[in-house]
């Protein structure tokens, strides 16, 4: 494919990126205002628990990743059938749509006309259905890279589109800074972009070359020996990035003793320095990789969780953003890492279904570690980053026993 047609597809997933975590920056702040006068009690049968506010909060994190879990491998079987470019579409107008339906939703909190229960009930369903449609767009996005790659190309290819999707990653933050105006400013202005983004794609991205288009693919299994160790392998590492990207929103406010707008904007920087950091690594590292894929996780895990690490001891915002672009290196060169080597172990054929599969160990990361991470910190705001740290560090271990 000429290199400009190819620049559309990773505009696609630039888009996503983007979206992904302008929503990430402003949602720690947003929640708590919306749920301050929120006691968040849930009995049920006699028994009583409060929920932490930043328990409640990243619930709608995790229950709009179970849907982008449970969904996307059906998401990329269905681009071997219909084709990649029809569902890369599908997901972009789909965030369009959902993310205005969220911003509908907040607007009637802030309203007072939904309050508590009802509201964060509303706000869960339009973050499900959100997902649900949104989640088109990466599998098929992969899938369309593997379609125009060889076992040569492989890496480099899939890195290009995660470092396109890393730089929509670092530049969504910065959508942060118009949460001077409102909350839902940043929200607004990404809908737009993505629209923008969507409405190119459906014009000028063309078909992409698939021996199996149309016809009944089988459907693969997150057992299958040929890639569940990598699919372990990601679900790990994205259940730690979950926990720790979820509650560092938090962490900045806490420890930095910022108002609400100041934390957003703060913690916006912070991710840009992860998400620049994971664009280094791609776009200047992983381009000119000539090693095996899986010595990319070798290199990319020990790096991640010194960043983690680094989290616990940072106590002011220097070393806060220091430590965000140390695991945000790792993560970049974890990630091609992981994609490529299970993409090597099937078929062309499988390709789509395989992506789906790939895509959703993230989701379900997203799933566990925004859940884990509110709990672990409303014991002890440094927990999330030890654990994560620590479990990082064995997975290393376990990459250098595999290559073994």
């Amino acid at each position: 494919m000429p290199t400009g047609r190819l620049n559309l597809l990773l505009l696609a997933t630039f888009a996503m990126g983007m979206g992904q975590t302008a929503v990430f920056a402003v949602l720690p702040m947003l929640g708590r205002e919306l749920f301050a006068d929120f006691d968040g009690v849930f009995s049920l049968l006699g028994w009583h628990y409060q929920m932490p506010l930043e328990l409640l909060v990243n619930l709608l994190i995790a229950t709009s990743s179970l849907s982008y879990f449970l969904i996307t491998p059906f998401w990329g079987r269905r681009s071997d059938r219909i084709g990649r470019k029809p569902v890369i579409v599908i997901g972009l107008f789909g965030y369009c749509l959902g993310m205005l339906l969220f911003n509908v939703v907040v607007h009637l909190g802030q309203a007072m006309i939904l309050a508590g229960w009802w509201l964060l009930g509303t706000l869960l369903l339009s973050r499900v259905l959100h997902s649900l449609v949104m989640s088109a767009t990466f599998p098929a996005s992969m899938a369309f890279m593997a379609d125009c790659t060889d076992a040569s190309t492989r890496t480099r290819g899939v890195s290009r589109l995660t470092a396109a999707n890393g730089i929509g990653i670092m530049v969504g933050p910065a959508l942060a800074w118009f949460a001077s105006y409102s909350f839902l400013a940043p929200l607004y202005l990404q809908a737009a972009i993505t629209f923008v983004v969507a409405v190119i794609i459906y014009f000028y991205l063309p078909k992409s070359r698939q021996p199996n288009l149309g016809l009944t693919v089988k459907k693969l299994s997150f057992f299958d020996s040929r890639f569940r160790i990598y699919i372990g392998l990601g679900l790990s590492m994205f259940v730690m990035l979950a926990m720790v990207q979820q509650t560092l929103g938090f962490y900045f406010q806490d420890r930095l003793a910022l108002d609400p707008i100041e934390a957003a904007q703060h913690f916006s920087f912070g991710m840009m320095c992860s998400s620049g950091a994971m664009l280094v690594a791609q776009l200047f590292i992983v381009q000119r990789w000539r090693g095996s894929p899986q010595s990319l996780l070798m290199l990319g895990l020990p790096l991640a969780a010194t960043g983690y690490l680094m989290l616990v001891f940072a106590d002011d915002f220097i070393l806060l953003a220091v430590a965000m672009a140390v695991f945000g290196l790792g993560m970049g060169l974890a990630a091609p890492g992981y994609n490529a080597s299970a993409s090597l172990a099937v078929e062309s054929h499988e390709q789509g279904a395989l992506a789906g599969l790939l895509s959703a160990a993230p989701g379900l990361g997203y799933v566990i570690g925004p859940l884990l991470g509110g709990w672990l910190y409303s014991v002890d705001v440094t927990y999330p980053y030890w654990c994560a740290g620590l479990v990082v560090a064995l997975l290393s271990l376990a990459c250098i026993r595999l290559a073994e």
